[in-house]
């Protein structure tokens, strides 16, 4: 197939709603509507949420009886809940109506948007060159996968584009790994697949901490024999220490030490932003983003036999790490 062709079968299914643009926030519940079909993936009432871990400031205490995006914070720090609702941006009543959950949201959800925008951006740029270049088949490893959106995401796009280049190779014999501790979002992966991936699953599930994959080795029988890798590991630079962030960053090197062929890994993280730190010191919120230089030094001393690119915005770097042909 000519790139012509294929760029204008890629232009077709890129402009197709993604996975994300089936979801619509409504009476403090967030689901997912496809055709007849609607999925109540997760209630943002408090009643349906966890306990709170730490303790709040009075000003927290006033904020999240007031702000829903609040108290989802306050609660879920750094899961889906809180990307969702603010990637969706729907105010939720308070005690006070719309008003101050609309205010919160303004301040929260334009850089945990543009992350997550970014992140999706640069997964579907890598697939890209998967299909239209090197027609390999991969294995997509989202670790802290939530609902494996990505996941679900990447299928539609392979599966599409079979349908639509049936002369050219497309490799849709990709696997997926989520890893994630939350049984109930694991549990929506995996009814949203059989919904929407009539073709291709391929998807495996750990209902694990990414220490204890690690710990068990189980990249070992996940990973033998393949070829390729795509890495995504969102959220864990803001809230694990030095210590436990270099330990999840070498479990990644040892992983993609098993591979042969190429490798990508994404590292999406916050950087220390004085006014953002201060805002979450005065809420109560357990968020701790390091410094620019700190992570440049930890993840160049870890990965030194990759290239690094990355994007940056609102203090928030997306990393791209691709691994050099010579390793």
């Amino acid at each position: 197939m000519k790139n012509t062709e294929f760029n204008k079968s890629w232009e077709t299914v890129t402009k197709e709603k993604s996975i994300w643009e089936y979801m619509y926030i409504k009476d403090h519940s967030l689901y997912f509507e496809k055709d007849d079909n609607t999925i109540k993936l997760t209630s943002y009432k408090t009643k349906d949420l966890p306990k709170r871990t730490s303790k709040l400031t009075i000003a927290g205490n006033i904020l999240v009886n007031l702000s829903t995006l609040g108290n989802i914070m306050s609660r879920c720090p750094g899961t889906e809940e809180v990307t969702l609702y603010s990637l969706l941006s729907t105010p939720q009543s308070g005690f006070f109506g719309t008003s101050f959950d609309a205010k919160l949201l303004r301040i929260v959800a334009p850089p945990i948007t543009w992350r997550r925008v970014a992140v999706e951006s640069t997964i579907r740029y890598t697939l890209k060159k998967y299909i239209s270049d090197y027609k390999e088949p991969f294995v997509f490893m989202d670790i802290g996968s939530g609902c494996g959106f990505d996941g679900l995401e990447i299928n539609r796009i392979a599966d599409r584009m079979q349908d639509l280049c049936k002369e050219q190779y497309v490799p849709t014999d990709n696997e997926i790994i989520n890893i994630d501790i939350s049984s109930k979002w694991l549990h929506n992966n995996e009814v949203l697949c059989d919904l929407l991936c009539k073709k291709n699953s391929n998807t495996k599930r750990y209902n694990i901490s990414i220490f204890d994959y690690l710990e068990q080795k189980l990249y070992e029988q996940d990973c033998k024999g393949k070829k390729n890798l795509i890495v995504s590991c969102n959220g864990f630079a803001e809230f694990l220490d030095d210590e436990t962030l270099t330990k999840l960053y070498m479990g990644i090197r040892k992983i993609a030490g098993i591979f042969t062929g190429r490798v990508h890994i994404i590292l999406p993280f916050s950087i220390k932003d004085d006014y953002q730190q201060k805002i979450a010191d005065k809420i109560g919120f357990g968020y701790r983003a390091k410094p620019r230089l700190l992570m440049e030094n930890l993840i160049g001393n870890i990965f030194p036999q990759y290239y690094q690119s990355f994007e940056e915005k609102y203090s928030q770097i997306v990393m791209t790490l691709e691994r050099k042909s010579d390793f």
